[in-house]
């Protein structure tokens, strides 16, 4: 006899361009720039979408204090 295992709940980080994402500041095929373009040339990634023009400088600034201050809350099961 086998008995299912139901899946733990895990937290999964998520990254600051991907945060931008799920916020609707940059489309996809934003953030799939701005990842080339930092994988390439490395940097960081907040730097690369300001150099690229998706976001000002200051709107990184203030959504990176949003994404390091987020709380961490956790899901029933």
């Amino acid at each position: 006899m086998h008995f299912a295992t139901a899946a733990k709940p895990s937290l999964h980080p998520i990254r600051f361009g991907e945060f931008l994402y799920e916020r609707q500041l940059l489309t996809e095929e934003q953030l799939l720039e701005a990842l080339a373009d930092h994988w390439s040339n490395g940097g960081r990634i907040g730097t690369v979408i300001g150099l690229l023009g998706f976001l000002s400088p200051h709107e990184v600034e203030k959504q990176a204090s949003a994404y390091h201050g987020l709380d961490v809350i956790e899901v029933g099961r």
